[in-house]
């Protein structure tokens, strides 16, 4: 299935454009179904792996926060001792070429790798990141050139051409279910009845108000027997762009900042930097996965600096695409998110059962060496 088309709000749509938008969206529910019917019937059948998958996925578009959930998996099972892989196809990249990072090779641009792969592999130093639309055969590739003992698959939940071992869902309590409508007239990539096949789901910014009755009348009523985990994300650290020289998290405390970004969520973000305590004078959001250009930074800038910020903020994902722009006397932070999981105990035992069903192996390094990334 194609990157899904973007989701409209249909109550802002004219009586005219909304009958013109009503058989296209007919016709991607439709695809939807048939495509789920032809692999829930066995037409179709996945190709599998010698070595366990753990996919990590959303049901509707947008950010749910599912990027730093691969990292939180991918970075636990190499500290455990498994040799991780994480397969991606680096969504907006301008190459269909398969691209291998951290593999002892100079990283390529995030052109050719994409953004969140790129940062990805600056967060895992320790584990390969292979960026492919063809999982199955960058899993393959994996498994003979590197040798590996797992998988992490990244929005992996509809990618059904894949046989996965743990299937991962990631909702976002503050909108898991994008008013219940498909694309385009919703945010759901798949009727809710799929939701029944996640084998675990992640309810990411619980830490925000949301109904947790709601959600989870949802899922009782579409007979969701998998565990359901409580997750939130935490600015963790912050950095210069550029040098990556580390800086202090209060120095952005009581400033007048201007807070940028291109995700799918980016009021996620901005809120993020107010609960820190800055004062976000100016907030420029960008199209998910926008390629910036000089115009857009010196806009930027500009805009700003008008709005009496000291200093611009962004966010990881975008710092990646920004080195080597001249952002002027105008000093830019990037801050670092983690996933902070409430039953961590719970998801990574699940995650070990599956690693151990498949392969029968258990490793743990031993307590006096350090853990992968520590410096």
């Amino acid at each position: 299935m194609p990157w899904p088309m973007p989701a409209v709000n249909p109550d802002a749509l004219s009586p005219a454009r909304r009958a013109a938008l009503y058989v296209p969206a007919k016709l991607y529910e439709l695809g939807a179904r048939m495509r789920m019917a032809l692999y829930e019937t066995a037409y179709l059948k996945p190709k599998s792996l010698a070595k366990p998958v753990i996919s990590v996925g959303n049901i509707t578009a947008g950010g749910t926060g599912k990027t730093p959930l691969v990292e939180y998996i991918a970075r636990y099972l190499t500290d455990e001792g498994y040799e991780t892989v994480v397969l991606t196809r680096g969504y907006g990249r301008q190459s269909a070429a398969r691209v291998a990072l951290n593999d002892g090779q100079p990283a390529p641009s995030w052109k050719l790798a994409g953004d969140e792969p790129l940062m990805l592999a600056r967060r895992l130093p320790d584990v390969k990141i292979i960026v492919d639309a063809d999982r199955h055969a960058s899993g393959r590739f994996a498994e003979t050139t590197y040798g590996c003992d797992a998988f992490v698959l990244d929005d992996g939940f509809q990618h059904f051409q894949l046989q996965r071992d743990l299937d991962i869902l990631v909702l976002d309590a503050t909108d898991p279910f994008g008013n219940g409508e498909l694309l385009p007239f919703g945010r759901l990539r798949e009727p809710l009845y799929a939701l029944r096949r996640a084998g675990a789901i992640v309810v990411t910014r619980t830490d925000r108000a949301f109904d947790q009755e709601y959600l989870l009348g949802v899922l009782a009523a579409c007979e969701v027997a998998a565990p359901v985990f409580f997750a939130y994300h935490d600015i963790v650290g912050v950095h210069e762009l550029g040098s990556r020289r580390p800086q202090a998290q209060r120095m952005l405390v009581g400033q007048p900042i201007g807070a940028f970004s291109a995700l799918g969520r980016p009021v996620v973000f901005e809120d993020d930097l107010a609960n820190l305590g800055a004062n976000v004078v100016f907030a420029k959001r960008f199209p998910d996965h926008h390629a910036y250009a000089a115009q857009d930074i010196a806009a930027l800038v500009a805009a700003a600096k008008a709005a009496g910020a000291t200093r611009l903020v962004t966010t990881e994902k975008d710092a990646v695409k920004l080195e080597g722009f001249a952002f002027g006397d105008l000093p830019v932070s990037v801050v670092e998110i983690k996933a902070k999981l409430e039953d961590e105990v719970g998801l990574k035992s699940l995650l070990l059962r599956t690693i151990v069903r498949k392969t029968g192996k258990y490793y743990r390094k031993p307590a006096s060496e350090p853990p992968s990334g520590a410096s």
